[in-house]
Order: structure tokens, then C-alpha cells, then sequence
């Protein structure tokens, strides 16, 4: 199996080199028939952000057999993590994507995957006035999001970030801001790519209304349902 960095850099951002090359390593031990793992990469350094990956050497890599892919449907995942301040970072897309180069449509422009990011917030860090009286949440909640995008994460979040100024009303602008509490892990999953944009909204329809839609779910971020009839219901709202 051979590992593709110009993929992972198009779906996520550029790392260190480096750990390309155990990755690879790690996938020369497993060999052709071993079918069910994780690659997990731990970055160490302290109060890290994706631009300074790239020149980060502090890591561990691990290698996890999973022996009942039943109970863990997510086998053969590629996973990345590190702290930026005391909020986890972490992000995964499966290892299929990834080898081989058997993906051509991933490096195209026009390409589109599907993303879901779960915000871990721990409602007890946001301390609220009731009747003059603290009332303090001690659990902690996921919040989802789902989106579509054909552009790297590092672009995509990018955008987030710039609505949290332009549109704070937005439910992930709030999330993202600490509105809601503490954010404990930002949690990226790319879970379908290599997709034309008819098929990344027909996809993003179905699982928004399936997981992540504020008026379906309690903890949803997606305001507008996702797919067409989101893109129906903004134009509506833009030309009223």
C-alpha cells in the first residue's frame, strides 16, 4: 500500500514530511492482507495550529489493530490530533482515500467531500445568572455541523472563522466563539470525498436531516437543511 501526501494535503494541509514517511513505514508492516487498523498521529508541542504543523517534528505515530470490525465500523481510519491552547484538535478521513492514487477525482477542482465537525462543550465552563443565582451545567455536549466543501479544510475553516465576524448570529459562529461553553475538542471527520457537487448535496440533504439540523436536533449547528432544499431555502431568504 502506498500512501499519496498530495491527497491528504488536498483534503486537510500540509504537515511535516516526516511523518509521511512513517506513515508509510507503518503501512510496509501492515502489508496487503491485514485489513482492519488505525494510524493515529499525536502531536506533542503545546499550543499548536495547522500553519505550524509543517514544521513540527514533536509527534508519536501508533498503529491500532481492530479485531472486531463489527463493533468498530470505523476501522482503517487516519487520524491527526494536537493542542491548541487546552482545546484538542483532531481530525480523520478514512485510509482509503489515501492509497494508492487509485482517488484521481480527490485532486480535481472541482471535487467536493462531505465533513462533519463535532464541537465538545462542556456547558459547565459557562456559568450562567438565574435569578441572581449561579447555575452551573456539569455535562458536556456535541454539537454537529455538517457541511460540503471542494476546498482544503485549511480553507474551509478558514471561512468558518471569518463568519464568526461577518455572521455571529450563525449557531457555528456562536459554538465556535464559546457562546455555548467551553470547547473541550474540535472533531473533523471527512466522511465521503472524491464526490461532484450534485452528489456531495444530495448526500449533505440526507444526513443533515438525519443528524445535524437545529430544528430536528438539540445540540445541531446546520440552521437551513442541507443539500438542495438548503440552497432553495437561502435563495428564497436572499430574494425576500
Amino acid at each position: 500500500m502506498t500512501f499519496f501526501p498530495i491527497i491528504f494535503e488536498r483534503l486537510f494541509f500540509p504537515i511535516n514530511k516526516e511523518v509521511y514517511k512513517h506513515i508509510q513505514k507503518i503501512l510496509d508492516i501492515t502489508g496487503e492482507n491485514q485489513k482492519n487498523f488505525n494510524i493515529t498521529i499525536r502531536y506533542n508541542q503545546p499550543d499548536l495550529n495547522i500553519e505550524k504543523l509543517q514544521f513540527s517534528m514533536d509527534f508519536d505515530i501508533s498503529l491500532d489493530y481492530i479485531n472486531e470490525p463489527s463493533a468498530f465500523p470505523n476501522a482503517n481510519l487516519l487520524g491527526l490530533s494536537f493542542n491548541q491552547g487546552d482545546t484538542v484538535n483532531s481530525f480523520y478521513v478514512p485510509l482509503k482515500y489515501l492509497l494508492d492514487n487509485r482517488n484521481e477525482e480527490i485532486l480535481k477542482n472541482e471535487s467536493h467531500y462531505i465533513y462533519s465537525y463535532a464541537l465538545h462543550i462542556d456547558k459547565s465552563a459557562k456559568i450562567n445568572l438565574v435569578n441572581n443565582t449561579v447555575k452551573v451545567s456539569e455535562d458536556i455536549h456535541q454539537y454537529l455541523y455538517i457541511g460540503i466543501t471542494k476546498n482544503s479544510w485549511q480553507k474551509r475553516y478558514s471561512s468558518h472563522c471569518q463568519n464568526m465576524k461577518k455572521n455571529p448570529q450563525r449557531l457555528l459562529s456562536q459554538a465556535l466563539n464559546g457562546d455555548f461553553g467551553k470547547i473541550i475538542e474540535k472533531k473533523l471527520v471527512i466522511e465521503t470525498a472524491g464526490l461532484t457537487e450534485e452528489e456531495a448535496l444530495d448526500i449533505e440533504e440526507r444526513e443533515v436531516n438525519a443528524r445535524s439540523y437545529k430544528y430536528l436536533f438539540e445540540y445541531g449547528l446546520n440552521m437551513i437543511p442541507g443539500g438542495y432544499a438548503g440552497r432553495e431555502m437561502f435563495s428564497n431568504k436572499k430574494a425576500s
